[in-house]
């Protein structure tokens, strides 16, 4: 970055009545080996509208080949840490927090733009609705291949992942309502971890990103533990797009073994961590029901990318007869079995039964 461009950026803070060394917001990155998009995720945060943030960007290379894309961008808000060995991502995120010094935390992944206008959006929010510990935008969602978008029904390319109301509506969830509205309505899935903010000390509180040693649902488990500290305020518009990739559902067997420690991972994480007052019977079967749900969710459209690709996996059907039996999906295998084998009949049953039983209110 040139002298002239670097004094405009302070110029823009010092307008803002924002501090350069205590900047409102620090994004939290972990990268491994992916030089590429780390540029790009770089080159991207830097269009942000609302200049007052540092990048925190914890490499875990043991070769630190993230550290020459940091420095060629020259900008003293994007701060590089080698972490030695291999963390793990959920570790190195997690590292994040602890160096970063924001009023806010937002985690960012290298595959999952943010659009420009993110930021100053989530901080007109934050002055609006100044007692929250959370303020989240909604998302796009971006089919990168034809075999994923096939399979999730859905044109190539962007889609919307919008909540069904007006382009804009805000809502705003109390820390006492929001675990059930998380858990039995479709909220959960408008909440995309690039796209929101969470305050600080919370991040630190709820431990980061859920570490119970596999990735899947440890975001989830954050935004939940965090929405239930001090609420969330949520508006309908996109701030960003995830990225739905091949990577995303990969078939290696590493990948079948991240899967099935995940149920009874997130359950005991997130129940340990829930303030007492919102524990109770309801709440408990809410979340056993949202982990059948949404880990039997991700096992189908797998078994869907498997048979669109005319692909037969032994490993994969020595996981399925694995994976439900373990005690909280055990009775999701019916419904495994039919959505695979009898789709038609799965979606008229889904159909019928929302078209007879009442919805929870949003």
């Amino acid at each position: 970055m040139d002298e002239d461009k670097r004094m405009q950026e302070e110029q823009d803070i010092a307008q803002q009545g924002l501090s350069t060394s205590e900047p409102w917001v620090s994004f939290c990155m972990s990268t491994f080996r992916r030089a590429d998009l780390l540029r790009q995720a770089l080159s991207s945060i830097r269009q942000q509208h609302f200049r007052d943030f540092e990048v925190i960007i914890s490499d875990n290379d043991p070769d630190g080949s993230a550290e020459p894309v940091v420095k060629e961008l020259q900008d003293s808000r994007f701060k590089y840490f080698h972490n030695g060995d291999n963390l793990g991502m959920i570790r190195s995120f997690n590292k994040c927090i602890e160096r970063s010094c924001g009023k806010f935390i937002v985690f960012v992944t290298d595959d999952d733009p943010m659009y420009p206008e993110m930021l100053q959006t989530l901080y007109n929010l934050s002055l609006q609705y100044p007692d929250y510990g959370a303020y989240f935008g909604g998302h796009n969602t971006y089919f990168e291949t034809l075999v994923e978008a096939r399979v999730a029904k859905v044109r190539i390319g962007m889609v919307s992942a919008l909540a069904d109301t007006d382009i804009g509506a805000i809502t705003a969830f109390s820390a006492e309502e929001f675990p059930l509205k998380f858990l039995q309505t479709d909220l959960s899935t408008q909440l995309n971890l690039s796209e929101g903010i969470v305050r600080r000390e919370i991040a630190l509180e709820v431990g980061g990103l859920a570490d119970y040693g596999t990735p899947p649902m440890a975001d989830l488990s954050y935004v939940l533990l965090s929405g239930s500290r001090a609420g969330l305020v949520y508006i309908n518009t996109p701030l960003g797009h995830r990225t739905i990739h091949n990577e995303n559902y990969s078939h290696s067997k590493a990948n079948y073994d991240s899967i099935y420690k995940a149920p009874e991972g997130f359950y005991k994480w997130t129940m340990d961590r829930l303030p007492a007052e919102r524990k109770d019977a309801q709440l408990n079967k809410a979340m056993q029901h949202y982990v059948g749900r949404d880990l039997t969710v991700q096992v189908i459209f797998i078994k869907r990318v498997l048979n669109y690709n005319q692909q037969k996996s032994p490993a994969f059907e020595e996981f399925v007869g694995r994976f439900f039996k373990i005690p909280l999906l055990r009775k999701w295998r019916r419904k495994y079995y039919i959505s695979t084998h009898f789709p038609r009949c799965f979606e008229f049953f889904l159909a019928l039964r929302k078209l007879l039983s009442p919805q929870p209110k949003k």
